[in-house]
């Protein structure tokens, strides 16, 4: 922790805020909560309340591990993309500084380890986690800064400014929301004096850069201000006005000066571009209702640096001269209003700058080349909160691809920042943002009923000639901005099928019922916007390893209008159906002459005084591998409650109606295969929004083409092991056996050796040729899990040690005492 000193007429001090435990809520509080359903991996209700690294506590084992699924966690405080290794973010926290009777307090929001943490969320309404979640995935963190007195390591007393911190953090899975996380920090006044004067601040420290684990990816990094006006191109396509924090890599670490995706290999180690950018901003609108006498500021520093305006000048009190040490300085930034020049034009501020202090000439020149560490506060205030009273600070953590698109631009640096800095694309973390505000506040919904929706523009949906002018027939309303009452609330596709994977000799058998994905309807339309389903299929569980094999869509047509104002056409309302289409543009309802798709854009078709053509929406392959298992059950929307029978539903309690199948053949016994259904909708031609599909990784399930357990039991067959014999210089993993996706560790910590025919419990022991005990193996999987006729062993010994080469005996003891034996050879 900083040292802190007293000061002549304000006492001031520090305080690191401590959330005290429930163990109800999760196993171990000693790990991370980490926000990994979309794109972006964030560490959220970690010791800062975003990131992944701290100045003040030295992270254990314990905290990379995640709390809710054990697993290991990526070091830094962000990975983008998704399964990348591409390091964005060294750490964030929230900064909260006022003033009680003369004392200028500062809590500064880091959540110790032993923080409660609580998890939900919207996936399946049957889970109990389900009441009262926002997202794909809640995180909820509360704790209190009200004890007498406290002592930290440096032996210095600390007065409490008496608040309960309450944090929720939201993430999704969709394809529009998959690039942020939410956050919305409640601090509630718990004491008996009023708060006066108090500012919020985020701190923010980008570190970009694939990460193998011992490298240091924050010490070449930019970063600044974006402030985005007000911009549209046409109705589709309007982006509010906002404030952006922002930090990126200094080059995007070209390979060769080319930037690429893939892994490249330099001086012997694997590593990829990190052309993206992060950043934070708040959710409040500043030139709203509720903001509109806020002032902000954003200011930025090195350890030995800090810029400062000749108006505001302040003497740090840092021995460098740079970061502010004391709550007195801190407080200072937080609330002087000054937006600081970005970081990459420190080199070009002169000695005569009419705004600016001259920057030290030792540091100047590095810090305008991304060399150095650099940290970001955005602040804004003030506010009064009175006892009982809450303040609410709703932000967003954003990320942004393709921001570095000239892999040469950091030529540019130190002598032309303006050249640098043009040649930044904002455009995707602009979008993404623009989405994250939207989720927070949900443009033209009027939430508090006092008939204001926000703010619109007015769209020409279709023209009509009158006396010799194209004049607007019909027009909508395309709302940009919320009415300033938060909603937290975002458009989802509709749920996920529920999935059942059944394992047979070579192949796997894929069942699903959707009785929740067609019929439930989007928040917004109110409409059951259901489209369609797709099964992907894969190697491993990413993303980039699936392959889509089937698809069952709905038989439907977009109908495009030209717009004579924009001169061009547009979608407009909902897919049709043909009967839809044939009722309004056909001679008749029945009429089987007319097809909507002779009607293209070079040929349309003129009716009532609109020129339109038709495209099918997707691909309308009702009709594929994919089928329903009842052609004939009953559709449960078209019979009364009352008189449906217990014939219309399946033994797992869903409507038959519903239910689907597929069959995936022709595969390896030897290998496992990762299997997932999504649903998708049909997007929202209004907003511009596409067509969003659930993810197709989150329940994902692994199967084995190997009888299954049920068919085991009935014909049990001989247990086997593969691959025998195991040599060491056998190729497996380059030919995808062992060791997938665990790039970045070395050969002989992902080797395996795989039994399989196993029932669902059983006893595996190996012995070397003298009968010394090896390994004892307890294979214990769940009933109608689709792996559990397989076991892996990673060839490590009881004494965890590599096995040698060798001759090797093993037995499997099945629960009912019969006892299969083996032998298999080891070429190490």
């Amino acid at each position: 922790m900083n040292a802190i000193k007293t000061l002549s007429y304000y006492c001031l001090f520090l305080f690191i805020l401590n959330l005290h435990a429930n163990a109800d809520e999760i196993e171990n509080p000693d790990c991370n909560a980490v926000h990994n359903v979309g794109k972006l991996v964030l560490k959220s209700n970690l010791i800062p309340p975003f990131g992944g690294k701290s100045e003040f506590y030295e992270i254990t084992e314990e905290e990379r591990i995640d709390c809710f699924n054990r697993r290991q966690v990526f070091e830094y405080g962000a990975e983008y993309p998704i399964g990348s290794k591409i390091s964005i973010l060294h750490g964030g926290t929230v900064i909260i500084g006022g003033i009680i009777d003369n004392d200028t307090l500062l809590v500064q929001v880091e959540y110790s380890p032993k923080g409660m943490k609580i998890y939900r969320s919207t996936l399946d309404p049957t889970d109990s986690n389900f009441e009262n979640a926002v997202s794909e995935q809640d995180y909820i963190s509360v704790g209190v800064d009200n004890i007498e007195e406290f002592f930290d390591i440096y032996g210095l007393r600390f007065k409490p400014l008496n608040i309960q911190v309450t944090k929720k953090s939201y993430a999704w899975s969709y394809e529009y929301a998959e690039d942020f996380v939410l956050f919305d920090i409640e601090i509630k006044n718990i004491g008996k004096e009023t708060i006066k004067k108090a500012y919020t601040g985020l701190v923010f420290s980008s570190a970009n850069g694939y990460f193998n684990g011992s490298n240091y990816p924050y010490l070449d990094d930019l970063g600044g201000y974006y402030s985005h006006e007000k911009s549209f191109d046409d109705c589709n396509n309007i982006i509010d006005n906002f404030d952006l924090m922002w930090g990126a890599d200094n080059d995007g670490d070209p390979i060769n000066e080319v930037f690429t995706n893939r892994l490249g290999i330099v001086d012997g180690q694997s590593i990829k571009s990190a052309t993206s950018v992060s950043g934070v901003l708040f959710l409040e609108n500043l030139n709203g209702k509720f903001n509109e006498v806020l002032n902000k500021s954003c200011n930025w520093y090195t350890l030995e640096f800090n810029p400062q305006s000749k108006l505001n000048y302040r003497e740090i009190k840092n021995n460098l001269g740079g970061a502010p040490f004391t709550v007195e300085d801190n407080y200072h930034l937080m609330s002087n209003g000054e937006i600081d020049y970005d970081p990459m034009y420190t080199a070009s501020i002169s000695q005569i700058d009419p705004t600016w202090l001259y920057p030290n000439q030792d540091y100047a020149e590095d810090i305008s080349n991304g060399i150095g560490v650099i940290s970001h506060l955005l602040s804004v205030g003030p506010f009064d909160i009175p006892p009982g009273g809450v303040l609410k600070i709703p932000f967003a953590y954003v990320a942004g691809e393709n921001f570095h698109t000239i892999p040469t631009n950091i030529d540019n640096l130190p002598d032309f920042p303006s050249r640098y800095y043009s040649n930044l694309d904002f455009s995707d973390i602009v979008t993404n943002a623009q989405w994250a505000r939207w989720i927070y506040d949900n443009p033209g919904v009027d939430t508090d009923g006092d008939g204001d929706s926000g703010l619109y523009q007015i769209c020409v949906l279709d023209s009509q000639l009158v006396d010799g002018e194209w004049t607007a027939s019909a027009t909508d309303t395309f709302w940009y901005r919320g009415d300033g009452i938060p909603d937290w609330k975002a458009a989802g596709p509709p749920p996920a099928p529920y999935v059942w994977l059944d394992a047979t000799h070579n192949g796997i058998h894929v069942r699903f019922n959707g009785s929740r994905s067609e019929t439930e309807k989007d928040i917004f339309t109110r409409i059951a916007d259901f489209e369609g389903y797709n099964i992907y299929f894969g190697r491993d569980e990413r993303e980039t390893s699936l392959s889509l094999v089937a698809s069952y869509d709905k038989d439907n047509y977009d109908k495009f209008v030209y717009d004579f104002g924009v001169k061009r056409y547009i979608v407009q309302d909902i897919p049709l159906t043909l009967e839809q289409i044939l009722c309004t543009y056909a001679d008749s309802c029945s009429d089987s002459l007319f097809d909507p798709l002779i009607y293209t854009r070079s040929e349309p078709l003129f009716k009532l005084d609109s020129l339109i053509f038709f495209e099918k929406h997707a691909f309308n392959v009702e009709q594929s591998a994919i089928t329903k298992v009842y052609p004939n059950a009953r559709d449960p929307r078209l019979v009364h409650a009352d008189s449906l029978l217990v014939s219309d539903y399946t033994d797992d309690g869903y409507f038959k109606f519903f239910e689907y199948e597929y069959f995936i053949e022709n595969l390896l016994s030897t290998v496992s295969y990762w299997v997932n259904v999504t649903a998708f909708d049909f997007g929202s031609p209004k907003s511009g929004l596409k067509a969003l599909e659930t993810s197709k990784v989150l329940g994902i399930q692994e199967a084995y083409p190997l009888l299954h357990t049920d068919d085991l039991s009935v014909e049990r067959k001989q247990v086997f092991i593969y691959p025998n014999p195991y040599k060491i210089n056998g190729n497996y993993r380059n030919l995808g056996y062992e060791g997938r996706t665990e790039e970045d560790r070395p050969d002989y910590r992902v080797r395996e050796l795989n039994f399989a025919n196993l029932p669902p419990k059983c006893e595996i022991k190996i012995f070397s040729l003298d009968g010394d005990l090896i390994r004892h193996l307890s294979h214990n999987m769940p009933e109608g899990d689709p792996t559990n006729s397989r076991h892996r062993w990673d060839l490590i010994t009881r004494n965890t040690q590599m096995i040698v080469s060798g001759l090797y005996y093993w037995t499997v003891e099945f629960p009912d005492g019969e006892v299969q034996m083996g032998k298999f050879v080891a070429i190490m």
